[in-house]
């Protein structure tokens, strides 16, 4: 999410496109940018199932490009792969576990491991996270509020799967660190080296990780300063279920509207805080975002990758990473309520992030991958396979899978899947993901 990743917050110039030279001459990569701009960039879908595959493995050659621990930020058509950025590593964990649990590819789960292994090494001595992707001769590193909490979710779900004190230990100070840096409101305000704006509703998913760290240590304090800031986010949402202080830019033509992206880490928060806490009002907030978006895509056919107050937009573009956040959150709604409207939404979602998909490319940057903007010029991390992207697909599609087997069932032994029993959580107390 950081806009410290190269050419992340700008479109690449024609001058700098140029000066990637062979890389973008690269004939999968000409095929890639070239369909974009032709607006011939679709492809047919295969199953869901062979997509989410397909993702894995791309986030598996991410991990070894940075090095075989961290996970790589992305494969960018001007620099090649990025760095191992400590962020989305982080809640990449719990991705890979779920997938190790599914397949049972003992593969996935020493690479979880690993990850929150490199995460303990790079966590600073205050016990935050650092903003941005890590690079060994870097100025000193700053400490980031949102970083800090996503590295916690998977620490916390490293120790749930190992039972490793190390990664208990880590996630405590990092714990720590969050309530000394809070604000009597709830909020975090912290310069952040990564963002002109420096409170975030978004950091609502910061508190979930806070809520999964009390599940594991029962550490009151954990629970009490979650509860402050899903409090003082839950005052940031409109009538027509619009968050204020959601935007990583307040002036000039950056990032100045929240992307899809940031809207679903907002109903991912609040979504998750219902789960642990199973307080209604919570879920309100998301239901009430949840079905403007719904809307949306009722009327536009795709999802635009950025919206003003008003839900208006003029983007050209969609925010992939934020299409498959939505269709997890629509999928779980359908889960808890069994509104099929959830279900159908979701699954047009899903396939249109599969449809943006390569899955026979030659290029291993791009197979798999899942890019930042759909045209990949668009301004969500214009011309990178973002990372986090393909782990949210990832998640979205392992739901998917799930509820659809289950739908089958019910449909096939009599009862109507909408008015079937709701099935239980499948994720246990105190895992993240």
């Amino acid at each position: 999410m950081s806009n410290t990743l190269p050419g992340k917050a700008r479109a690449m110039s024609l001058g700098q496109l140029l000066s990637a030279g062979l890389r973008v001459l690269h004939p999968s990569l000409a095929r890639v940018l070239l369909g974009d701009l032709a607006g011939l960039s679709r492809h047919r879908t295969e199953s869901s199932r062979q997509h989410l595959g397909a993702t894995m493995k791309w986030l598996c050659r991410a991990q070894d490009h940075a090095g075989g621990r961290g996970v790589s930020a992305g494969y960018s058509l001007k620099e090649g792969w990025l760095p191992a950025y400590p962020e989305t590593t982080g809640y990449i964990i719990p991705t890979f576990y779920d997938y190790a649990h599914r397949t049972g590819a003992e593969e996935y789960f020493a690479r979880a491991r690993r990850m929150a292994e490199w995460e303990v090494e790079v966590q600073l001595p205050s016990g935050a996270v650092q903003g941005g992707v890590y690079r060994l001769q870097q100025a000193t590193p700053r400490p980031a509020v949102f970083n800090t909490g996503q590295v916690i979710l998977g620490w916390c779900r490293a120790f749930a799967e190992t039972k490793e004190e190390r990664f208990l230990e880590a996630a405590r100070l990092a714990g720590n660190w969050l309530l000394s840096v809070q604000a009597a409101d709830g909020a975090w305000r912290i310069e952040a080296p990564e963002t002109e704006t420096d409170v975030h509703t978004y950091d609502v998913r910061t508190a979930w990780s806070l809520l999964e760290l009390h599940c594991l240590t029962g550490t009151v304090s954990y629970d009490e300063a979650a509860r402050r800031n899903l409090d003082w986010a839950l005052a940031q949402q409109k009538d027509n279920g619009w968050f204020d202080h959601n935007a990583f830019f307040v002036s000039g033509d950056k990032w100045n509207l929240p992307f899809t992206h940031t809207i679903a880490y907002v109903m991912e928060g609040f979504q998750e805080a219902w789960r642990l806490l199973n307080e209604e009002r919570y879920l309100r907030v998301v239901l009430k975002t949840a079905e403007r978006l719904m809307r949306i895509l009722e009327l536009r056919r795709y999802m635009a990758g950025e919206f003003d107050s008003a839900w208006k937009s003029s983007a050209k573009y969609s925010c992939l990473t934020g299409d498959a956040q939505i269709a997890g959150v629509w999928l779980r709604i359908f889960e808890h309520s069994r509104d099929p409207r959830y279900l159908n939404a979701a699954l047009k979602l899903n396939d249109f992030v599969k449809a943006a998909q390569h899955l026979r490319s030659l290029h291993s940057g791009v197979r798999g991958g899942v890019k930042g903007s759909q045209p990949i010029q668009g301004r969500y991390t214009p011309f990178i396979y973002v990372s986090w992207g393909a782990k949210f697909l990832a998640d979205s599609l392992m739901i998917e899978e799930l509820l659809m087997d289950e739908f089958a069932r019910e449909v096939l032994s009599g009862p109507s899947a909408v008015t079937g029993a709701v099935p239980g959580d499948r994720r246990a107390s105190g895992k993240a993901g």
